[in-house]
């Protein structure tokens, strides 16, 4: 394989899914690739370039929204979409949000600047952003969280995250429809 920042993220994306975070560091996606630890620095000049570009690369498998529906409608999807794509990869939301602190291009805010747009709420798109991006990446951390410990201790109790997500995306949306 010829050595370059694409298959550099592509090698890191297999790895995490792999082994998760706590498996990912330079040296072991060096050895994996066949390379020196160096290579990989010529193409991503640190560990946390690396994890931006992957956190790039799992948001962007985010689906489009369909356009049509009330602002909560499309806002849900956006939601909907955002957490399938974080769920995708295990450690995903904390990778995401490592990435986005760093400054990884977002395309909630986007995808919400639209939907706003559409329904002439404009003035509000990037506090629903905000608030949409976090609530989602923190209900993300906590579920794969509690995954990671089940795996850990197959004694703890599995929770049923679906019905909490709802209910916390209806919580978050609520302010749209008062809006």
């Amino acid at each position: 394989m010829a050595l370059s920042k694409t298959s550099v993220v592509d090698s890191a994306l297999e790895l995490l899914r792999e082994s998760g975070l706590p498996g990912m560091s330079m040296r072991t996606l060096a050895t994996r690739i066949g390379v020196q630890p160096s290579a990989l620095y010529w193409h991503v000049p640190s560990k946390q370039v690396l994890l931006t570009a992957v956190a790039e690369r799992v948001l962007a498998t985010m689906g489009p929204v369909d356009e049509g529906g009330s602002p909560s409608e499309e806002l849900r999807a956006i939601g909907e979409s955002l957490r399938a794509a974080v769920a995708g990869v295990p450690d995903g939301a904390e990778i995401v949000a490592l990435g986005l602190a760093a400054g990884a291009v977002n395309p909630v805010t986007e995808a919400v600047e639209a939907t706003c747009v559409r329904h002439g709420l404009a003035g509000r798109a990037r506090g629903l952003a905000t608030a949409l991006t976090a609530y989602v990446i923190g209900f993300c951390l906590e579920e794969q969280t509690h995954h990671n410990l089940r795996v850990a201790d197959p004694q703890m109790p599995a929770v049923d995250f679906a019905p909490r997500f709802d209910a916390g995306l209806d919580a978050v949306l609520t302010g749209v429809a008062l809006g």
